[in-house]
């Protein structure tokens, strides 16, 4: 009797495809994401759709769809994560974002020669978004979904896994900062989140069932963080008001973990308020960039 599909027996790795849904066999190591990844999804999108005739009520004919696949992440990034910078950032030569593919492997516990296992063989995976988030006690986390071209399965798993990443565990209350234009961003950051869009679309064509072309589009960031509003509130309205551009740099960690500066941001708007709480005077002040870059600590 075949096993079931059990949990916490899932292992991932990825590859820099030479084109786009162009990447070799992955009978070498690849690329590790994390010790830590919280969650991988393969979704197909509807498969065909019912058509129907005004000579009765019922469906006459389920017509074939073409195959659009996505892949949805999340993982904790660590000190040497490089996905981030490989995957989300375009390309400065190019303007484009590099097309992935990753390597998805299912009960390598209990079968890892592949008899109870499936390997998914995820290509032409075009980041579609990013998000970035963590808050007080907590590790930050990266939520990407991809636009996929195709997904081969395998019941044989194929090549080594890549040695684990070494480094820190990236969390908000560790080392790394929150700052703008130079300085903290308020004596008291609770929480932050920020979105990456890329604005990806895709593309079929008219004699085939499969995706030929996947893009990135408009690039779109905003956020939010959770900030005591300093002086009673005034200075934060008076920069929501004056709509000064300001940098944000977010460093996930300390030395060799991720930076991520968001440029030329703007408060999108505010609402203060005193009330009997017992609380600190804070908000959950929305924001939105322009651009941003990538380094390390």
């Amino acid at each position: 009797m075949a096993n079931l599909g059990l949990p916490f027996q899932g292992e991932i790795r990825y590859y820099v495809e030479t084109s786009y849904g162009v990447g070799s066999v992955p009978t070498h190591a690849g690329k590790p994401i994390s010790i830590k990844v919280l969650d991988a999804k393969v979704t197909l999108g509807d498969k065909h759709k019912g058509l129907r005739g005004i000579d009765a009520p019922e469906i006459c004919y389920l017509l074939e769809q073409c195959n659009d696949y996505s892949f949805h992440l999340e993982y904790i990034p660590q000190v040497g994560d490089t996905l981030f910078d490989d995957a989300v950032v375009r390309d400065g030569a190019t303007c484009a974002l590099t097309s992935i593919a990753f390597y998805l492997t299912t009960n390598s516990c209990i079968s890892p020669t592949g008899a109870d296992a499936t390997a998914y063989w995820i290509k032409g995976s075009v980041n579609k978004s990013c998000k970035i988030s963590s808050s007080i006690n907590n590790e930050y986390v990266y939520v990407m979904d991809f636009d996929v071209k195709s997904v081969v399965t395998d019941s044989t798993p194929t090549g080594s896994i890549p040695g684990a990443l070494g480094g820190d565990i990236c969390a908000f209350n560790v080392a790394g900062s929150i700052q703008a234009n130079g300085g903290d961003l308020a004596y008291i950051t609770n929480s932050i989140d920020f979105t990456i869009d890329n604005g990806t679309k895709n593309y079929f064509d008219h004699d085939s069932l499969e995706k030929q072309y996947a893009f990135a589009g408009e690039l779109n960031i905003s956020g939010s963080c959770d900030i005591s509003l300093n002086e009673g509130g005034g200075k934060h309205l008076s920069d929501v008001v004056n709509q000064a551009e300001f940098d944000l740099v977010v460093a996930l960690g300390g030395a060799g973990a991720p930076e991520i500066t968001l440029e030329n941001c703007k408060w999108k708007n505010s609402e203060i308020d005193v009330n009997i709480s017992g609380d600190i005077m804070k908000e959950n002040a929305p924001f939105t960039g322009k651009t941003f870059s990538y380094s390390t600590v």
